[in-house]
């Protein structure tokens, strides 16, 4: 992807791009088909919006999702800023890991449109539920467009929200691997998944988002007050990111988004997961959520030796 190296694109009238008076601040981008880029993610948001009536949970969605794009590419821009070994990555580097950024939920849109046709027909999609997989849709639509057909943004799109077990298994992975290009494909996918998830804690933080999303609407009266259930815990004292499909409880989900910490690519994530107040958070929620407090010193002591034992020259 050829850029020159002085063009930035200052996206201010981006709020005319859109209809729903979402409030989006300033972006500096960096490549020079961003406008175009813009364009299109409005295209596959304002299709969808067509379909959603207003004032529903799926109009809510949508809209939270374009909003989370943002967010997402801007969290993306302030770990490049603080990651010394990207600070002075190449022009052509910084305008596809924006261009991933935008781009990593793109599918979204589509799978919005996707469960509520299903719910006109009284079938509900579970939370979590593999029927439909934004990731998956949105490599779909990427990789039928030549400008977007290629490795860098495909690996990030299609896998920023799966394990890293899925991911290393996948044959994209297969491919970056045998690539002249493996680190930056790769690096791409991790700033894409640490920004995803710095963007999502925000709005947890925020907004108290935890609650508000469709797994929370599922869950039973018990379930939302349940304990933190043994596997989870299991998973958490191993370093492990938590099993969607484990989770059963609002206690459980909470420990999902704790254990993102073991997920964390970059030294900048995750002390800002740490001493930002976004643990604290979250530990504040299983505490007001009936969970022990010598429970909640235990997590804080996992996370701490966890911290402490990272050998950060290793990380990409």
């Amino acid at each position: 992807m050829q850029v020159n190296k002085n063009y930035a694109v200052c996206i201010f009238f981006i709020l005319n791009l859109i209809n729903e008076n979402i409030n989006i601040r300033l972006i500096s981008l960096s490549g020079k088909n961003m406008i175009q880029d813009f364009l299109e993610l409005k295209k596959h948001y304002q299709t969808a919006l067509s379909e959603i009536p207003k004032g529903s949970f799926y109009h809510f969605t949508i809209n939270h999702k374009f909003r989370h794009s943002i967010q997402v590419l801007r969290a993306g821009q302030e770990i490049m800023a603080h990651t010394p070994e990207l600070v002075d990555i190449s022009p052509e580097f910084k305008a596809d890991a924006e261009r991933a950024l935008l781009f990593h939920d793109i599918g979204r849109f589509n799978e919005t449109v996707c469960i509520y046709r299903d719910s006109l027909k009284n079938v509900e999609v579970a939370a979590g539920s593999n029927k439909y997989d934004h990731g998956f849709i949105g490599f779909d639509i990427l990789k039928e467009i030549p400008q977007y057909n290629y490795l860098r943004l495909l690996l990030a799109v299609k896998y920023h929200g799966k394990m890293m077990e899925q991911v290393k298994a996948s044959d994209l992975w297969q491919e970056a691997k045998k690539s002249s290009d493996e680190k930056a494909i790769k690096q791409i996918l991790y700033i894409v998944r640490d920004a995803d998830k710095l963007a999502n804690l925000r709005v947890h933080k925020t907004n108290n988002h935890l609650k508000e999303d469709s797994f929370y609407k599922q869950l039973s009266p018990e379930a939302k007050k349940a304990g933190i259930s043994s596997e989870v815990m299991r998973q958490f004292e191993n370093h492990q990111v938590i099993f969607f499909p484990t989770i059963h409880s609002y206690n459980d989900r909470v420990m999902m988004v704790l254990s993102w910490i073991f997920d964390f690519n970059f030294r900048y994530t995750r002390e800002l997961f740490l001493n930002d107040g976004y643990a604290d958070y979250l530990l504040n929620e299983l505490s007001l959520n009936n969970i022990p407090a010598d429970t909640i010193r235990k997590l804080k002591d996992i996370m701490k030796k966890f911290n402490t034992s990272v050998n950060y020259a290793t990380q990409p």
